[in-house]
């Protein structure tokens, strides 16, 4: 809980502080350099992980003003301690910096969700239908009904036109899988779309047909567009609902900046609004959805925000775009591998083109248009053959204006061998993989993809000896983000169902740490200030009910959230989930505990 220091214990601890300057030098920022005024918060009895170079820790971090201005033991911060501090006991658990999930999609996941959205994430089609059955009878007559969730992990086969038709009327009704990179519509959605037995699916994409040729409702990859396109909008008042009610879910798991990637600039437009009037809490780094083609990159382009100083680059930025390289290793057998599936095929890139040579010359011009214009890119690229082509790519635009620090990346980057990688290493090309998928889905597409393939999955251990710089994403709402499932996945490599998937690409605890904090700041063009505990850097903090270092990796799943805090301010505690960071008035006490802090400080 947080509580207040009196006036007189105040002085007291500052009394006591100039004994506490003889202790020991801990090697860290002297906590003189945060002045004589008080902090606004002192987090203290922890063990804080600053993710600093040199890997030091703390006991303690005082903040003010929305920014860290001293580390340091409990001693030597108590002098920083007012009358009107609040203070925050870490119980002897883990201090960190917030949590930075590099690849999130912020507004999907909040859309996703009830009531907006139902969720048709079951086990079997029969409860499938059941869900659907009870969304159209509670919906008024044509209404559209959304749905997310569907797995073809978990279900026997994906849902087909011909299930849904019979509960479904003319309600038109889309369900989007889990990947995002399929759905399923019913005959109705299918009618308006104008998707028939001519309709030509795009480069990459599927349109799933029964044997006389007719589309079966599953449509995967580009082909969604084809039925998007008449899916009415959300409403602004909606889009900025979810945004908001997603990031204190976020919160709540310690998260404080994300990455929305591949979105429209009329969704930029409403996180701007956000920001602009205080509401974003969250810190959100955007890419722009690039479309599949040069043309449609150069509109991408030409859409980029300019700086107008309407809102604060450090809540929101759009930093580039976001291309779409090729699908999924899932079922659906999208990404393009080099060696083929179990099925012997080999998916291809998402790119326009009408053959594989075009649409690979068609990817290197967007990628070059982009760098010229100044943006980053981030391009989906999951199977080995995509992100050679698009480490290629990059490493020719470079090579074209080698003085450019775009900061391009890999997103997924599932199968990246060992030579792209060491490719990547040399030229500071980052990637964004996902351990929490991978602690997901465990061991389940090895009778697609092969043994070999299934542990080298997300081949941590690789990047990190290329000193490639790797963050971490959840890919939410794919999974549900939750970064210590990521943590336990990279340090063990063993998922959800128990089953190890390639011990030989485990890595440490602070390597992992590191995906989500340091990382990710650097991708964001922020490490200047963010992604570490130091003076001077944005007080983005999670504190955690455990600490990481005494816990057992395989046990961080059970761990919780004990508080985060966003630019200074509490936006999620354990004890008080309705916490805000409002300052309370000297003596004031929280549900009639005392000061146990005050009492802990003198007692030292």
């Amino acid at each position: 809980m947080t509580t207040t220091l009196t006036r007189r214990q105040a002085l007291q601890a500052a009394t006591i502080a100039s004994a506490a300057a003889a202790v020991g030098a801990t090697g860290l920022p002297a906590p003189a350099q945060a002045g004589d005024r008080p902090a606004d918060l002192i987090i203290h009895n922890g063990r804080a992980l600053l993710m600093d170079r040199a890997d030091r820790t703390a006991q303690a971090v005082a903040v003010r003003a929305g920014h860290i201005i001293a580390v340091g033991s409990d001693r030597e911060l108590r002098h920083l301690a007012g009358p009107r501090t609040q203070l925050l006991d870490a119980r002897g658990a883990t201090i960190m910096p917030g949590i930075n999930d590099s690849h999130l999609h912020l507004s999907a996941y909040g859309l996703t969700r009830p009531p907006l959205s139902i969720d048709v994430d079951t086990a079997t089609l029969p409860e499938l239908v059941t869900r659907v059955a009870e969304a159209a009878a509670a919906t008024p007559p044509g209404a559209w009904i959304r749905g997310r969730g569907w797995s073809e992990l978990r279900l026997p086969r994906p849902p087909t036109r011909h299930d849904l038709d019979p509960v479904t009327g003319e309600h038109p009704v889309v369900l989007t899988d889990f990947t995002l990179h399929a759905c399923v519509a019913n005959t109705a959605a299918l009618r308006l779309a104008g998707i028939t037995t001519d309709t030509a699916a795009p480069a990459g994409a599927v349109i799933e047909r029964d044997t006389d040729g007719q589309p079966t409702g599953l449509l995967r990859e580009g082909a969604q567009e084809l039925l998007h396109r008449v899916v009415p909008a959300y409403t602004d008042a909606e889009i900025a609902t979810a945004i908001t009610a997603a990031a204190a879910v976020l919160h709540a798991r310690g998260i404080t900046s994300v990455t929305d990637p591949g979105i429209t600039p009329h969704l930029a437009a409403v996180y701007r609004r956000l920001a602009a009037d205080g509401a974003l809490t969250m810190r959100t780094t955007a890419l722009l959805h690039a479309g599949d083609s040069p043309q449609t990159m150069r509109d991408t382009l030409a859409a980029l925000p300019r700086g107008d100083g309407l809102t604060d680059p450090r809540m929101f930025r759009v930093a580039g775009v976001k291309v779409f390289g090729d699908g999924v290793p899932t079922q659906a057998r999208t990404a393009w591998m080099h060696h083929p599936y179990s099925d012997g095929t080999n998916g291809r890139l998402t790119i326009a083109g009408a053959d594989q040579a075009q649409q690979a010359a068609n990817l290197y011009r967007m990628i070059h248009a982009a760098h010229r214009a100044g943006a980053q890119v981030g391009t989906h690229a999951c199977g080995d053959a995509t992100v050679d082509a698009v480490v290629a790519a990059y490493l020719a635009a470079q090579r074209a204006r080698p003085h450019q620090a775009s900061r391009h990346y890999v997103i997924h980057g599932d199968f990246a061998t060992a030579g792209a990688l060491q490719l990547m290493g040399r030229h500071d090309i980052a990637i964004t993989m996902n351990a929490e998928i991978k602690y997901m889905i465990g061991r389940v597409l090895e009778p697609l993809l092969g043994t070999w393939r299934t542990d080298y999955h997300w081949p941590y251990r690789t990047a990190h000896a290329a000193r490639v710089r790797v963050s971490t994403g959840s890919d939410a709402p794919v999974t549900d983000p939750n970064w210590l499932h990521g943590l336990t996945n990279m340090i063990t490599r063993i998922g959800a169902d128990g089953q190890p998937s390639g011990r030989d690409q485990r890595i440490t605890l602070q390597q992992a740490l590191r995906t989500y904090t340091t990382a990710p700041a650097w991708q964001d063009h922020a490490e200047r200030w963010k992604g570490t505990l130091q003076p001077g850097m944005a007080a983005d903090i999670c504190v955690l009910d455990t600490d990481l270092h005494t816990t057992h990796p395989r046990d961080y799943p059970h761990a919780g959230i004990h508080a985060t805090i966003a630019a200074g301010r509490i936006v999620h505690h354990h004890d008080s989930p309705t916490a805000t960071a409002a300052k309370p008035t000297a003596g004031h006490r929280e549900d009639g505990c005392c000061c146990e802090l005050a009492a802990r400080l003198h007692a030292i």
